[in-house]
């Protein structure tokens, strides 16, 4: 039996933005495309099309779809998926099928053949550089929602785009026939001398403060976004087929989140209850301070539970940043010992998380300092200050330390997990008393799937800081 053909027949038109968007899919020049702003602008639907035109353009191809969780993943891209399969009558089992299990699209190969793998992208603790994804190889991918997702796994994602891009040419799709010289270029039927296709890779989502904003919407707004990289500012009212009941909805949302899903303003105010600036985070890696005493603050952790963090610095400058995954007592203690040797820090200055097992390594290194988060705060130059525990007061100092630009770190490694946390350094409303409290650990644990335990190593520091004349309670 003859194939059913296949007719798409696209109104991108109708949606300037979104034939914009598909322009810049299709071309030549561009690899990173991030499409961007308000709720209901057609985002993931401009990503699920761009795919399925991919696989019945492009034979037997490989195509990401990602989210950070494969379960929100399924629920809303994979819904918009089948949405865009109905209104161009593909029909599953017909030109594709779906297996559940393996999370695999796969077209029929009368159709294309090519197939699109479902992945979950969160940053597990467990899997920090995403070993998960192996060895694989794919011709492009799609990201939504990509503001919940690392820089480092778009860095990953990236990595993995070189999977028969040399085999097609970018305009009229024809596989390669003549080769034209020895950088590999080659000569289509269409006339067209090419490479191939460009590895392309599309992130969608909604104004964040976060890596989108420093790498995309920014150098954007400046003029300084470099011409392979493409940003697309989308709102609701530039999809005409938004429903009026949605946009009333979206009128009646308050303060940023109006601002940011409505609106699709990236300049929001952040919460109320946050305590850094978003560019004091930023510029925590570039500000320019003179070192000082040499010290080293320490958060333990063992066998894999969260992860000991051990920073040695120079003044207020963080200069070193050791990570134990797991790991003994014995062993932690070791690694500070080898840190103290390496730089020169003197025992006294020498600051440990003393709460559970942390007290138990700081009993193998005899005169450094124990800091015991629940403990009452420490007196200020002989006054008592108007926070709840320790813990509160050490991250209050450190938002000021940040927000004023007195400290820097050089390490750049775990820069995405430091701004991270650095954005959960928030106030929770007072007590009773009227003290200041911030919110608790298992919180943040709850929101970044892991412990803050960079945050934790920088607010220790604030700890010398503190010392020269102050008193415990």
């Amino acid at each position: 039996m003859k194939p059913q053909a296949i007719n798409i027949t696209a109104d991108f038109k109708s949606n300037p933005k979104q034939g914009l968007a598909m322009k810049y899919l299709l071309d030549e020049i561009t690899t990173d495309l991030t499409y961007g702003g308000g709720a209901g602008g057609s985002k993931s639907f401009t990503g699920c099309a761009w795919l399925i035109i991919s696989c019945l353009r492009y034979p037997y191809t490989r195509w990401l779809m990602g989210r950070s969780k494969l379960k929100s993943l399924q629920e809303t891209t994979l819904v918009t998926f089948f949405d865009v399969c109905q209104q161009w009558h593909i029909e599953p089992d017909t030109h594709f099928k779906y297996n559940s299990k393996s999370n695999v699209i796969t077209f029929e190969k009368d159709y294309g053949g090519s197939i699109i793998l479902l992945k979950d992208l969160f940053a597990y603790p467990s899997d920090p550089d995403f070993d998960s994804l192996g060895s694989l190889e794919i011709t492009g991918a799609f990201v939504d929602e990509a503001s919940q997702i690392t820089a480092k796994a778009r860095e990953i994602i990236r990595s993995r785009i070189r999977y028969k891009l040399d085999n097609f040419c970018p305009r009229c799709a024809r596989q390669r026939t003549v080769l034209l010289d020895g950088n590999g270029r080659w000569k289509c039927e269409c006339g067209n001398y090419t490479k191939g296709l460009v590895p392309k890779m599309l992130m969608t989502c909604n104004p964040t403060k976060g890596w989108l904003y420093t790498d995309f919407y920014k150098p954007w707004k400046e003029g300084r976004l470099p011409e392979n990289k493409k940003f697309i500012q989308v709102l609701a009212k530039d999809n005409k087929y938004t429903q009026s009941s949605y946009l009333e909805n979206l009128e009646g949302l308050t303060g940023s989140n109006r601002d940011r899903l409505l609106l699709g303003e990236w300049e929001y105010d952040t919460d109320d209850w946050n305590l850094i600036e978003y560019d004091a985070i930023q510029d925590v890696f570039t500000n320019e301070i003179k070192g000082g005493e040499r010290v080293i603050t320490a958060d333990i952790a063992r066998q894999g539970r969260d992860k000991t963090v051990v920073c040695v610095w120079d003044g207020l400058i963080l200069i070193k940043i050791y990570t134990l995954a797991k790991n003994t007592i014995p062993e932690s203690a070791d690694l500070i010992r080898d840190a103290q040797r390496t730089y020169g820090v003197h025992t006294d200055n020498v600051y440990i998380d003393a709460d559970g097992i942390g007290g138990a390594t700081q009993d193998l290194l005899p005169d450094t300092q124990g800091i015991v988060s629940n403990s009452p705060p420490v007196f200020v130059e002989g006054a008592k200050e108007n926070f709840g525990n320790l813990k509160s007061q050490l991250y209050f100092y450190l938002s000021e330390c940040i927000n004023e630009r007195r400290m820097r770190i050089v390490p750049t490694e775990f820069r995405d997990q430091i701004v991270q946390e650095l954005e959960w350094c928030r106030q929770k409303s007072a007590d009773m008393d009227g003290k200041f409290y911030v919110i608790p650990k298992q919180e943040i644990r709850e929101n970044i799937g892991r412990s803050p335990d960079f945050m934790d190593c920088l607010a220790y520091r604030m700890m010398h800081e503190l010392n020269d004349g102050c008193q415990y309670l």
